[in-house]
């Protein structure tokens, strides 16, 4: 028996649909760069943080939360663009737009899709930050330390890899027609 050779038909790359993703890619960008996202970032974490009922104290020049332990230690979180999940926002915007920017798949679908995803990305990065300052308030540096610089980026992985991997479903399940 002759063995039958399946031709594989490769997709062509819908560039439209990437450069469509990487302009708003980069007009994000240029907003989560710019000095305000950091300082809205540390405004909600300190939100959330006087929320619980730790008196805290916000500076806005520095993005600086600052608490007082339990044990009366005064310390001071500075909210920085590398920690702040901006650069895994960023990541995450130019992985998408070379891998389902460039795949067939309805636009709008595609779109929508990326715009949940980084809005998702920056609720999660604002919630990662103000566990990380619960832990530190509720059980000291030590363990603000293991969140926040080994926890930390463990569960950010956990948010990229769920948002491409549910783009990538969207786009392909609702992709048969590309309008």
């Amino acid at each position: 028996m002759i063995g039958s050779v399946s031709a594989e038909i490769k997709e062509k790359p819908v560039f439209k649909d990437a450069l469509i993703m990487g302009s708003l890619s980069l007009t994000i960008g240029f907003f989560l760069v710019y000095k305000c996202s950091c300082s809205f970032i540390a405004f909600a974490v300190y939100s959330i943080i006087s929320a619980s009922g730790i008196t805290a104290i916000y500076d806005e020049i520095h993005q600086t939360i600052s608490i007082v332990l339990p044990d009366g230690t005064p310390v001071s979180f500075e909210v920085l663009s590398q920690c702040s999940g901006i650069v895994t926002i960023g990541i995450f915007a130019v992985i998408s737009t070379f891998t389902i920017g460039l795949i067939k798949g309805r636009v709008h679908i595609k779109i929508a899709w990326f715009i949940v995803s980084l809005i998702v990305g920056f609720l999660w990065n604002i919630n990662r930050l103000a566990i990380a300052l619960l832990v530190a308030y509720n059980f000291g540096i030590n363990a603000f330390s293991i969140i926040h610089f080994l926890f930390a980026p463990t569960v950010d992985f956990v948010w990229v890899v769920s948002m491409w991997a549910l783009g990538m479903s969207l786009v392909k399940s609702g992709g048969d027609e590309k309008k």
